[in-house]
């Protein structure tokens, strides 16, 4: 088992941008390297530091490969909430975690072992869930969730939460739907109509840049946010 700080204080502006996809399931930390959450059965998480040592292998095509050293690792007797968090700049670590219809965005300012918690409900608008992502920007005191759904009528709807000042609360202060949210589509090759992952980044002026897909176009299509509040 190693010991890791996850309760760096402030940093760098990079960190804003370091957040990789939720579907990679790691996350890099300040410490070095990248930490998986919940990876083993008992809730312990798996960290990849950052030595690695070359393998000679001449079968392979490069003749070789570079192998990380692999960790366990605990915050405490829980664990980190789920698999899917991240640092910003702040120095806050997020973890955003979906059961059912039901988001929870939960923040923490010392490594791990106190959490601010929201959740975020869509009873009422969503049948299913189909895609979802979240971003993060320490700079702009911002947290942005993207969903698309699928809609109890039938076709997938995409919807952006936009979370102001969350250092301040959780609580989202905007809900907005991009495109005309009519056309139904199913991730994977050989669909006809496929949108695989929900992707979004936030820009260096707090604008986010999301994907959508609707019947404007038969791919998926980055909505590019123009209008916003005067972040200081």
């Amino acid at each position: 088992m190693i010991e890791l700080n996850l309760e760096p204080g402030e940093l760098g502006v990079e960190w804003d941008f370091t957040k990789p996809h939720k579907e990679m399931r790691a996350f890099p930390i300040p410490d070095g390297g990248l930490l998986f959450p919940n990876y083993f059965d008992n809730g312990d998480d798996a960290y990849l530091g950052t030595t690695f040592s070359w393998i000679a292998d001449p079968g392979l095509i490069e003749g070789g490969m570079w192998i990380g050293e692999w960790y366990r690792h605990q915050v405490d007797d829980e664990g980190l909430p789920s698999e899917y968090c991240s640092f910003e700049s702040k120095g806050g670590l997020h973890c955003v975690s979906r059961s059912g219809l039901t988001f929870a965005h939960q923040l923490s300012w010392d490594g791990g072992q106190n959490w601010v918690n929201a959740t975020y409900d869509l009873t009422g608008l969503a049948a299913d869930i189909e895609e979802w992502e979240f971003h993060l920007s320490g700079q702009h005191d911002l947290a942005i969730l993207n969903i698309r759904y699928q809609s109890a009528a039938g076709p997938d709807v995409d919807v952006v939460l936009h979370i102001r000042e969350y250092s301040e609360n959780l609580y989202a202060d905007s809900i907005t739907f991009i495109g005309l949210g009519d056309l139904d589509s199913t991730s994977g090759a050989g669909n006809d109509i496929r949108f695989d992952f929900a992707s979004i980044t936030i820009l260096n002026d707090g604008g986010s840049v999301i994907a959508y897909h609707d019947s404007t176009d038969p791919d998926p299509l980055f909505a590019i946010e123009q209008i916003m509040p005067d972040y200081g």
